[in-house]
């Protein structure tokens, strides 16, 4: 959807995901190089971000340096999007055609401030979007339609979902009751949903009310299909409905309940038989106790749950509408890059053991699930971090000091308390003065040699220079040496693994066992 943005928020936008990937600095004339424009015209989007997204971002700029995003402020980058959202044209017009699709171009032109020619240059750039997505804009009224009218209330809840997400509520409807109302059914349902989930379903269950409220309802033939247990359980809560809606618009009409339950909890329909269900769900299952054994820790039975649960959903939800749901903002795009960074070895047997479950359609989970997956398997699997933490090589640290070996000790002391999971830590006892071509062979053994002072004759790159006693940049630094040491190390056991389906979970974590015994 950032072809609907304007050209200099798309070059800001651009700019600031740019840096948001690199790790420190970057040469500004590189930048500006790579969102194609002038030194001049970047160094003035400095300055606008800063001002007007400052709130949530902040970029720094030095003229021996460069740019860089500020660490402190990039995981506000969503925050940014959601500003977007409620400044751009094309944004409140799809939004505003929520409420009142019964309006031509006469009321939407002076609603919008727009001059004719400006608003049907918008109108052709939202209908080219919507075509992808499998929807259509009718003109006459305006309005967002679909083969199937759950495909347009989908699309608005990832809307939603993105201008607003989870602490801000754009509704008249009581927040609170909403989603008071989404805990009773969801648990009803035996669904287990966190407080995002619970959101992002009161925010369909509102999408629902409106489209409804504006005449769109589902096909007949799902109010011809007889009522399931579902069904059922939801027209039991039509008083507590009710009591939700009292003093609005909105009327419940007489079979609501298969607008809620179809839409709200649309992962309990649109499979195509019964058979595909069970297939499915021991697919999953196999890929969970896949990835489960190559990296020998088990999923508890309410995690393996949750997770299952989850995922079908996403399946389901694509097998009825194929379609990328993302609009401006993945969430978890930035949480999956990283894992992918810091994990490989793990990450790559997700990837493969996630291509086993669906091979008809691949897309579903290497493109368009896949940070779901990192996100949803690192949050749901209890203590997962810990466990690939300790996996990952030891980094092997010889420390020298040419303040004598009593100071080398001090320094290894603060590294065993700050870093003993990570590392493997020895002193250099004799003297500095005296070290020798003998000497410098045993320290290239070493991933790291820390020392207060450039060792004369020894310029090997993996010296790290650090304070008598460690800085805050010192530490900075450090971590960041051993953290691409670990990388490196998966990446090039990886490499010599080949085919890692074929490997016995000690064979695809070996490196790193034998170092830590």
């Amino acid at each position: 959807m950032k072809q609907l943005l304007n050209s200099s928020t798309y070059r800001r936008i651009q700019f600031v995901e740019f840096l948001d990937q690199l790790p420190s600095w970057c040469d500004i004339k590189e930048a500006a190089h790579t969102v194609d424009c002038s030194v001049k015209t970047l160094l003035s989007d400095i300055d606008f971000i800063n001002e007007f997204w400052g709130d949530y971002i902040y970029i720094e700029y030095s003229k021996f340096q460069g740019v860089r995003l500020n660490n402190l402020t990039s995981n506000k980058l969503g925050n940014v999007y959601g500003q977007i959202y409620h400044e751009s044209l094309e944004f409140q017009f799809l939004e505003k055609m929520l409420y009142e699709s019964n309006q031509d171009a006469d009321y939407w032109i002076n609603e919008l401030f727009m001059s004719e020619a400006s608003f049907y240059r918008m109108v052709n750039a939202l209908e080219d979007f919507l075509q992808r997505r499998g929807l259509k804009l009718e003109r006459s009224p305006f309005r967002v339609t679909g083969p199937d009218e759950r495909w347009v209330r989908f699309f608005y809840q990832q809307y939603f979902t993105e201008a607003y997400g989870v602490n801000q509520w754009p509704f008249t409807l009581d927040h609170e009751g909403t989603t008071c109302f989404i805990m009773r059914t969801s648990t009803d349902f035996d669904v287990s949903l966190d407080d995002r989930e619970i959101q992002e379903a009161a925010y369909l269950f509102m999408v629902t009310l409106n489209r409804m409220h504006q005449g769109f309802y589902l096909p007949e033939n799902v109010y011809a299909e007889e009522d399931d247990t579902l069904d059922k359980v939801l027209d039991f809560s039509r008083p507590f409905a009710e009591h939700l809606l009292a003093g609005t618009d909105f009327k419940l009409p007489k079979k609501w309940y298969k607008e809620i339950s179809r839409t709200v909890f649309h992962e309990f329909y649109n499979w195509d038989n019964p058979e595909q269900i069970v297939r499915i769900n021991g697919k999953i299952e196999t890929f969970l106790e896949n990835v489960s054994q190559a990296i020998e820790y088990p999923l508890d039975r309410d995690d393996k749950r949750k997770i299952i649960q989850e995922m079908m959903s996403w399946y389901v939800e694509y097998n009825f509408y194929p379609y990328r749901q993302i609009m401006l903002f993945d969430k978890h795009q930035k949480f999956a890059r990283e894992i992918q960074l810091v994990y490989p070895i793990f990450s790559t047997l997700v990837k493969i053991y996630l291509g086993d479950i669906e091979k008809k359609s691949p897309e579903l989970w290497t493109d368009i699930r896949l940070n779901n997956v990192f996100f949803l398997l690192m949050k749901e699997w209890s203590h997962l971090p810990i466990h690939l933490e300790n996996l990952r090589k030891k980094v092997t640290i010889l420390v020298i000091s040419d303040l004598g070996r009593r100071h080398a000790e001090m320094l290894q002391d603060f590294l065993v308390v700050n870093y003993n999971k990570r590392i493997v830590v020895s002193t250099f006892n004799e003297p500095v003065i005296s070290t020798g071509p003998e000497d410098f062979e045993k320290f290239a053994q070493y991933d790291i040699v820390l020392s207060n002072n450039p060792i004369k004759g020894y310029d090997n790159e993996n010296v790290l220079i650090v304070n008598n006693f460690f800085s805050a940049s010192d530490r900075e630094n450090l971590l960041n040496f051993i953290v691409a040491i670990q990388k490196n190390a998966a990446r090039k056991h990886l490499k010599e693994l080949g085919n890692v389906k074929l490997k016995t979970a000690k064979e695809i974590y070996f490196s790193q066992k034998v170092l830590n015994n």
